[in-house]
């Protein structure tokens, strides 16, 4: 297993000094333990002889609360996949180098990742919230009560002027109803990273509500291989970018 690399700013982070010494210490660990995607179980009993092997004293429920409280401060997304449960730091790829093609665990569903955001956008998790939009229910309107709430950003994407733009599930949906071929989900995911890298070819709200399914590739990328990935999605994803800046 490759080294992982801890970044100077978790000295400063309020999100990881937030946690307690025994959360901090299951986070850091857990970094270590996880596959090369940022994947693992999250099986208190498997965990406790993987991630803790020489603390006897470590107890599963005590595994159990860091895993809820990480979880709570957005540190890693828990899941279920038939029946498992698993965990994963969402923007791994953004601190960590991925080297290897598959991942030992599966992934997180596309609703579990919006959930996620969710936390780091500072909401509660939607399963907190019994009436997330008590208005509906308390003034109902004639052709049934008031519109639903918004859900949840699937995407965030980083703007010029350090704000993000969060990208619905609504608007995947629409984009993958029309390139089913298409990974939406990935390719966005993509393009966050790219902007991330590259800030100072960053777009406006307005370039990016340009967005549309025309922008997108009918096919997964894999023409133009002397362009970098990143560039690549950049371009074809509504063109973060427009050609001159990005050459």
């Amino acid at each position: 297993m490759p080294n992982r690399l801890l970044k100077e700013g978790i000295r400063t982070s309020k999100k990881i000094n937030s946690l307690s010494d025994f959360e901090f210490r299951t986070w850091a660990y857990l970094i270590t333990y996880v596959d090369d995607y940022g994947r693992g179980s999250a099986d208190p009993e498997l965990l406790k002889g993987f991630v803790f092997p020489r603390r006897k004293e470590v107890r599963e429920q005590d595994i159990r609360k860091a895993l809820a409280a990480l979880e709570r401060t957005g540190s890693i997304l828990l899941y279920d996949v038939a029946g498992e449960p698993y965990f994963c730091f969402p923007n791994w790829s953004e601190h960590q180098r991925i080297q290897t093609k598959k991942s030992k665990y599966p992934a997180p569903a596309d609703c579990d990742m919006s959930r996620w955001l969710t936390v780091i956008h500072g909401d509660s998790p939607p399963e907190s919230n019994p009436n997330p939009n008590p208005e509906s229910e308390s003034n109902p309107k004639e052709g049934g009560g008031e519109p639903q709430a918004a859900s949840p950003p699937v995407v965030s994407i980083p703007l010029n002027d350090g704000t993000e733009y969060p990208v619905s599930q609504e608007q995947c949906q629409e984009w993958a109803g029309v390139y089913p071929a298409v990974d939406v989900i990935q390719q966005l995911r993509e393009m966050r990273e790219w902007c991330r890298n590259n800030p100072a070819k960053r777009k406006t709200a307005k370039g990016v509500r340009s967005l549309s399914p025309v922008g997108l590739p009918k096919n997964r990328i894999g023409a133009g291989r002397s362009t970098p990935r990143g560039l690549r999605n950049a371009r074809t994803l509504g063109g973060m970018c427009d050609d001159a800046a990005c050459d």
